[in-house]
């Protein structure tokens, strides 16, 4: 197991804004610069959720991917190792997504615990968020949308915390088996919903995600697709 040189702030304190590091290395490509920090508050891409973008100092940060173990910030811009920056992150992008990732889950604990028979299959919690499933779903997006807000309403909290696969395969009812076991994991519980594995940064509690809207659900070949949003 390759241990991580950054210190993953973005777990401690999923609501800074702005963060002083070091650079680790800094690796000059063709259009952009792979940049290793001590720590940061830029979440990577993983888990159906985007990553976050921002600025270190003068440099735009375009992307962030997790790259053999290590959190790689792809920038436009002129870094060197050793520097001192200022981190800065796109606070109305990633809150926006933070409501967003914390909406599916709310609707995944809604819809699995409405239709038991539902397995899931994938999810996507950017621009295009859905949820998809084995199985069928006979109510209405009305009738969902308005169950899913009364749930919201109820202003439940949202916790996040680092697990083992062993405690995720005893406590979760949904486990893939690819998640790897010789490191730590996370799971996300909201209120008195079963907990569930994730790796993304999410609100402290459903009332600060606004409105989630059910925009279609789709059925084709035992599958099914429901495509969401928040306002």
């Amino acid at each position: 197991m390759v241990n991580m040189i950054t210190k993953q702030i973005y777990y401690e304190d999923t609501y800074k804004k702005e963060l002083d590091c070091e650079v680790i290395s800094a690796e000059v490509g063709i259009d952009l610069t792979e940049v290793v920090l001590d720590q940061t508050i830029f979440y990577p891409e993983g888990g159906g959720q985007p990553s976050d973008q921002g600025k270190l100092e003068e440099a735009k940060v375009v992307s962030v991917r997790l790259i053999d173990g290590e959190i790689v910030h792809q920038v436009k811009g002129d870094l060197a190792e050793g520097q001192k920056v200022r981190a800065l992150i796109d606070w109305e992008r990633r809150y926006k997504f933070m409501k967003i990732h914390s909406a599916g889950h709310l609707l995944h604990d809604h819809l699995v615990g409405k239709y038991e028979s539902l397995i899931p299959l994938k999810g996507n919690h950017g621009k295009k968020s859905f949820i998809e499933y084995e199985g069928s779903i006979e109510g209405s997006k009305e009738d969902i949308e308005k169950e899913v807000n009364d749930l919201l309403n109820r202003d439940l909290i949202i916790v996040t915390k680092v697990a083992s696969f062993d405690e995720l395969k005893k406590l979760c009812k949904f486990v893939p088996e690819n998640l790897p076991k010789n490191k730590p994991l996370r799971m996300i519980q909201i209120g008195d919903f079963a907990p569930m594995p994730d790796g993304g940064v999410h609100v402290r509690s459903t009332k600060e995600i606004g409105k989630i809207l059910i925009y279609s659900i789709d059925s084709d070949h035992g599958k099914v697709n429901v495509r969401y949003g928040v306002s």
